[in-house]
């Protein structure tokens, strides 16, 4: 069984839960490692991870942080059903997607948008909103990205699942969950199709709560 620690929401760990599941292997997301309860920002995850950030895994012995480090060991870990592609540069144009998903694109949708619902810092405790709109426009070029890059392939690399779309996936979910003002996905999007595609593969769905 492995160990996931971290809230079962964070996009980072449904991109572990995602590779957990696209790998056929048991885990279990809570606050416990090792079988020890962990609590969040206390000083034993300030000892395990300097940022007291999560997720973490611990399997066979070892705890690991860093999300795609994770995801990276996991499909070594478990050859059947390789996440990454053959060849040095399908490999190295995976590892440049994978980057700017954890860096540009998380920090657009994520930590400038949809943190507000998660911590938000507007009046009484509710989501800044002026604040949200006001980045929207970084959020946008985000979407656009994501669907530039999937409106003619099945998935980001090609026809194949790998961590470059278990990365990409929950940013692309939750974006599409947003209405009104906050709106970022159009009804023609070719990321309702794309998230079609990734939810048909088994127990997908249950992780995004389908």
């Amino acid at each position: 069984m492995i160990e996931v620690y971290g809230m079962p929401h964070s996009n980072l760990v449904r991109s572990v839960a995602l590779t957990c599941t696209v790998k056929q292997q048991p885990y279990q997301i809570g606050w416990t490692l090792n079988g020890e309860e962990i609590p969040f920002r206390s000083e034993a995850h300030a000892a395990i991870h300097p940022y007291s950030k999560f997720p973490i895994i611990h399997h066979e012995g070892m705890t690991l942080t860093e999300t795609l480090a994770i995801c990276r060991y996991l499909d070594a870990r478990f050859p059947e059903n390789p996440l990454q592609p053959e060849g040095l540069q399908a490999q190295a144009e995976h590892d440049a997607w994978c980057s700017r998903a954890m860096t540009q694109l998380d920090q657009a949708i994520i930590r400038s948008y949809l943190i507000e619902y998660v911590v938000p810092t507007g009046p009484e405790g509710k989501p800044n909103v002026a604040r949200m709109l006001e980045n929207k426009p970084l959020v946008l070029k985000a979407v656009s990205v994501i669907e530039d890059r999937i409106r003619d392939r099945d998935f980001i690399c090609g026809d194949q699942f790998t961590l470059a779309d278990a990365l990409t996936t929950p940013l692309a979910h939750y974006a599409t969950m947003q209405k009104g003002d906050l709106k970022l996905v159009e009804d023609d999007s070719p990321i309702f199709a794309y998230l079609d595609r990734v939810f048909a593969l088994p127990g997908v769905k249950e992780i995004f709560g389908k």
